[in-house]
């Protein structure tokens, strides 16, 4: 086991290596959204709703084939960051599953005799999914590392050929069908991808000397300890995010859609700046927890809390003030419907909550509260799936978009404050054992 540095310089660590991200994201994002300002000026509201369908399908079999693995790679690696073992034996296991979920993905369309441009767009997305898969243990060693500015470099070239992809096809969309240029522009985020994995690779080359001994039994062990986490994950998404699109699917037309779909996307960007910070604190948090230096784990959770406070009430105020404008310029007014003015203060609030729920999430994971937080999350989906059922009682509109997305902030706030309570009677039982 490698020591730990002292808090203040762990803090700095931390520090700097969300900074280096949320950096990288912001110019990620600039060039997400110029691309998302090319795509939706390209496509008709009902294309753009389509092409909306299309990701958030594909995502939801990401979220199921995520099973927990870079999350439970930082914390194996958080006490052995150079272990070429561990990485070797954790990738494969992440090409593995990758291609089981995503062949089962396709396999589900082809069998539901779904139309071919929404296959092609699926398999093209997903082929770019199962690439972040392979950046995604990459990165959990380069985070164990405090070396996320070697990640992010990837992740920000990865993003410029995303868009130089979106830009081609595009600008030369004359030359193809109307229907060969929409399942293109999907090709924009394989291409991206595929860069991105092969560099983030290099660098971990780099850094560790690679141990090409396939462990079975360490491999099952890893998927093993993986699932619970993968689980609790998944049904997190399954109210935070994809029981909302379904509903406001079936009760709203691709047009409208749309505009859902934009104003869920700014929110998910802006969810990202937890899981940013959770993730560079996990390592050290983890370590102070092995090493049972309470005093240390409680301050730094303390401080971790009071930082997600603060973004939290800035993201919901600026984002409501100004975010309805920059939606209007950076995707055209066609994405804005004044009748559902509410839908991106509604879900900034849920972003906001997402901050604590991340806190919570990463702390309970340090502690190994894996089987606790899969039964809390259990019943957050009932709650939610319950609102989310009262929607189709109503006739309007407006009424179900709000039941929608309360259920998803209901569901989130359960967690935080069950979770909450969890992580306080917990330090303070260690803390006087300690004692």
């Amino acid at each position: 086991m490698i020591p730990h540095p002292k808090l203040p310089v762990l803090t700095k660590k931390i520090a700097f290596s969300a900074f280096v991200q949320l950096g990288g994201k912001a110019l990620q994002l600039i060039l997400a959204v110029i691309s998302t300002k090319l795509i939706s000026s390209f496509l008709i509201e009902n294309d753009y709703g389509l092409y909306g369908k299309i990701t958030e399908y594909a995502l939801l079999f990401s979220v199921i084939g995520n099973l927990g693995i870079f999350a439970n790679v930082v914390r194996k690696m958080a006490d052995n960051p150079n272990d070429g073992k561990i990485f070797i034996n954790s990738l494969m296991v992440r090409i593995f599953t990758g291609l089981v979920i995503f062949a089962s993905a396709i396999g589900i369309l082809i069998i539901t005799r779904q139309d071919h441009v929404f296959i092609l767009g699926t398999m093209l997305f997903s082929a770019g999914i199962f690439f972040d898969f392979i950046t995604s243990i990459c990165d959990g060693m380069l985070q164990a590392n405090y070396l996320m500015g070697r990640a992010t470099f990837a992740h920000v070239l990865g993003r410029v050929i995303n868009f130089a992809t979106v830009f081609f096809v595009i600008y030369f969309a004359t030359r193809f069908t109307t229907e060969t240029s929409f399942i293109l522009l999907f090709s924009a985020s394989l291409t991206g991808s595929i860069f991105t994995a092969i560099l983030s690779y290099y660098f971990v080359r780099k850094k560790i000397n690679f141990i090409w001994k396939i462990d079975v039994p360490f491999m099952l062990e890893v998927l093993k300890t993986s699932i619970p986490f993968g689980l609790v994950t998944l049904i997190n998404n399954l109210y935070f995010r994809f029981l909302p699109d379904y509903f406001s699917s079936i009760a709203i037309s691709n047009s409208q859609f749309a505009t859902f779909h934009i104003s869920a996307k700014v929110a998910s960007v802006l969810s990202l700046l937890s899981t940013f910070v959770v993730f560079s604190a996990l390592p050290g948090l983890k370590q102070y927890i092995d090493e049972k230096d309470w005093t240390k784990a409680i301050k730094l959770y303390k401080k971790l809390w009071k930082f997600f406070i603060f973004a939290g009430l800035l993201v919901i105020t600026t984002g409501t003030i100004f975010g309805p404008k920059i939606i209007e310029i950076l995707t055209h007014k066609k994405y804005f419907l004044p009748e559902f003015w509410f839908i991106l203060p509604l879900m900034l609030v849920l972003a906001a909550i997402s901050y604590g729920y991340d806190l919570i999430l990463i702390t309970l994971f340090a502690i190994e509260k894996d089987w606790w937080l899969l039964k809390q999350e259990c019943i957050a989906l009932v709650i939610a799936f319950t609102v989310s059922l009262s929607s189709l009682l109503t006739s309007s509109l407006q009424i179900k978009l709000f039941l929608i997305i309360f259920a998803a902030i209901l569901g989130e706030i359960y967690m935080v404050v069950r979770g909450t309570k969890k992580v306080k009677k917990y330090f303070q039982h260690m803390s006087s054992i300690s004692q």
